[in-house]
């Protein structure tokens, strides 16, 4: 085979390696935008409502000054703000805040899952993904687990509620991840729940939170601080870098 020919060969196989690698940056692109676009389908649809109710919204609370009724006005103030909390957490599902498409497609799933149990997430994103000093692989997987028993716990409350926080601690030289759920059981024991088959969920295995230290030990500039506060449970991922 004259050297002509190998580096026909040689380019072809250059060609077709980048062509696949290509195609799949147009999947990935593609999936990011299919759950951008239902983010703002949401988004639209929650808006045009609230738009269309606006009229009706302040006849009613018109009709609480009128008649002085305080403690409905204040209830139904509640209300809204909650409603508008929902709006806000959907504008920050954007892949431009949220700049890497791993994580952004798992937040959206996570929030559709939220939804689907009558969980609020409230979700607050200073953090640059790409600057993040951490295996995204394995950040995903963690807050994958971590998330999915938020939104689990949470939804048995009252209050139905998940806060994820990313943020940097120049301060400290490490990058946050903080995510806190209202919870029921008030009697949890922190030194058992990383423990492989512990699990407070019927029929569940109890690998989730098990995985989570494992992952957790293999990195030296990564830490995880569980805290039972009185209202939240709360989970906290600190990266140092």
């Amino acid at each position: 085979m004259n050297k002509i020919a190998i580096i026909l060969i040689i380019l072809y196989n250059v060609f077709v390696i980048c062509s696949i690698l290509y195609i799949k940056k147009l999947k990935n692109n593609l999936k990011t935008y299919k759950s951008y676009n239902e983010s703002l389908s949401t988004l639209y649809d929650d808006v045009k409502s609230f738009k269309h109710d606006f009229n009706n919204i302040i006849y009613t609370i018109g009709g609480f000054i009128k008649t002085n009724d305080t403690e409905n006005l204040k209830n139904y103030y509640n209300s809204i703000s909650k409603d508008l909390e929902q709006l806000n957490n959907l504008s920050i599902l954007n892949p431009n805040i949220i700049n890497n498409s791993g994580v952004y497609n798992l937040l959206t799933a996570k929030y559709e899952k939220a939804n689907s149990c009558n969980v609020t997430i409230n979700l607050e994103c200073f953090l640059n993904f790409n600057e993040i000093k951490f295996s995204i692989y394995e950040l995903s997987r963690i807050l994958g687990i971590l998330i999915d028993n938020a939104i689990e716990a949470a939804s048995t409350t009252q209050e139905k509620q998940v806060n994820i926080l990313f943020r940097n601690s120049f301060k400290n030289h490490t990058q946050v991840i903080k995510i806190e759920n209202t919870y029921q059981n008030k009697n949890i024991d922190k030194s058992k729940i990383f423990e492989k088959g512990i699990s407070e969920k019927e029929n569940h295995l109890g690998m989730g939170l098990w995985k989570v230290n494992q992952i957790i030990k293999k990195n030296k500039n990564v830490k995880l601080i569980t805290n039972i506060e009185e209202k939240f449970f709360v989970q906290q991922i600190e990266i140092y870098y």
